[in-house]
């Protein structure tokens, strides 16, 4: 049976809990950041931060003289989505207000960032990119010669197989190559030891895996990432419901204000029926009258027709059009709106 001693830091909770797959992973992280005192940590693939900002958070608690970079493009691939800029900007505020000391984001492709990192000086490396056999295993070969002598390398989503994930098929391959050990908690973590000068804890670690006892620690740490998960859970189903109380204030007070206004169109709707309905007599009456001008209008124009037949056009025409023209402004006098009636216009 493993001797593995407990320690506070496995029960550190994280101060910010983005929604993500690797919270289930914060108590281990923080103990390794315990175990292996690392001067440099570096991981490749961040997204809304859950992993980085634990590793950032484990170095300032524990005082470790430890820097902790992020290696993104913030743009997104086809396993994590693509996403906009809105990502970046929120981590990147987080980051600066509480770890702008000990941390740094690198908004690069993995390879650009060779070149800011001496070979031999990365003591922890998180691969946690696009999650392709061929992506996985070229993250780790170009980066193996930046491992330190007590280098770990953290393999994420190592247990899923499925959506082109190829983790666990590089992670079968070179984890006979170490000393290693998998938590399948949590899809997935792969643990390899590739430095020679390994903290006796890991290495206890490395050896029950091999010997088929590793099964308790992966329990035991799964309970501890559980209840960081149910944590974020809560908050959001909390968030969820301020935002659901809120949409409801919003809802109750649009109800009252279209009831108001409803109310107030109402009366004044009757009031317009009111006045309408007052000036149907006069309106039908006017109607009426129009008709018949209409009919004179029309005989005279025949009469005077018949008695211009000799006339020009031009003057059968102009004693013709003044008629018209006073009927359409009578016509338009008893047809428009009421209120433009009672304004004068």
């Amino acid at each position: 049976m493993i001797d593995f001693p407990l320690s506070p830091n496995m029960l550190m909770m994280p101060r910010k809990l983005p929604h993500s797959a690797w919270l289930g992973h914060i108590p281990f992280a923080s103990w390794l950041v315990e175990v292996v005192r690392p001067k440099s940590i570096v991981e490749l693939g961040t997204h809304n931060g859950a992993s980085f900002l634990a590793f950032c958070q484990a170095v300032e608690t524990q005082q470790v003289s430890a820097r902790v970079f992020a290696v993104d493009t913030w743009e997104g691939d086809e396993h994590a989505g693509f996403y906009g800029n809105e990502i970046y900007a929120e981590l990147r505020d987080y980051q600066q207000r509480h770890y702008a000391g000990i941390s740094e984001m690198m908004r690069m492709r993995f390879d650009q960032a060779l070149e800011y990192f001496a070979d031999g000086s990365v003591d922890v490396l998180h691969v946690d990119g696009l999650h392709t056999y061929e992506a996985v295993r070229e993250d780790f070969e170009t980066w193996r010669s930046k491992l330190s002598p007590r280098a770990v390398v953290l393999f994420h989503d190592s247990c899923v197989r499925e959506r082109g994930f190829g983790v666990w098929q590089y992670w079968s391959e070179i984890s006979s190559q170490f000393p290693s050990f998998e938590f399948t908690h949590t899809h997935g973590l792969g643990v390899l030891l590739v430095g020679e000068e390994q903290p006796q804890a890991l290495l206890q670690l490395a050896e029950a895996a091999r010997d088929g006892q590793f099964a308790t620690i992966n329990q035991f740490f799964d309970a501890l990432g559980r209840n960081i998960k149910n944590v974020e859970e809560i908050e959001r189903v909390n968030q969820g419901l301020t935002a659901a109380h809120g949409e409801i204030g919003r809802l109750n007070a649009e109800e009252a204000r279209l009831r108001a206004l409803l109310e107030k169109n109402s009366d004044a709707t009757e009031e317009h029926y009111a006045i309408v309905e007052s000036q149907l007599p006069s309106l039908a009456q006017g109607l009426s009258l129009l008709e018949r001008r209409v009919i004179e209008g029309m005989s005279d124009t025949r009469q005077a027709l018949d008695h211009s037949r000799e006339a020009s056009v031009a003057n059968v025409v102009a004693s013709v059009i003044p008629r018209l023209d006073e009927q359409d402004r009578k016509l338009n006098l008893l047809v428009r709106p009421w209120w433009r009636r009672a304004l004068g216009r």
